[in-house]
């Protein structure tokens, strides 16, 4: 454990995937917390991936299950959660 901790900058190196995942996850655990505070069930969040253009959005306004292949922006993703 102690040698994951103490990294030197040379062994530093490009993580894209890793860090994906550690995204992912620390926006799920936002998402789960936020689900404890009152009036939830009203609540939105979005989750944006700007280098790979990629978001999520949940809320009540925004349907299950459904993909968008279309380009749209942050106002546009903002306004589906309304």
């Amino acid at each position: 454990m102690n040698e994951m901790l103490t990294v030197t900058k040379e062994s530093i190196g490009d993580d894209p995937a890793g860090s994906l995942v550690d995204a992912d996850m620390g926006a799920y655990y936002n998402w789960l917390n936020q689900q404890r505070l009152s009036g939830a069930a009203k609540s939105s969040f979005i989750a944006w991936f700007e280098e790979h253009e990629t978001a999520i959005a949940i809320g009540p306004a925004v349907p299950r299950g459904t993909i968008s292949n279309s380009p749209v922006d942050v106002r546009k993703i903002l306004e589906w959660t309304v």
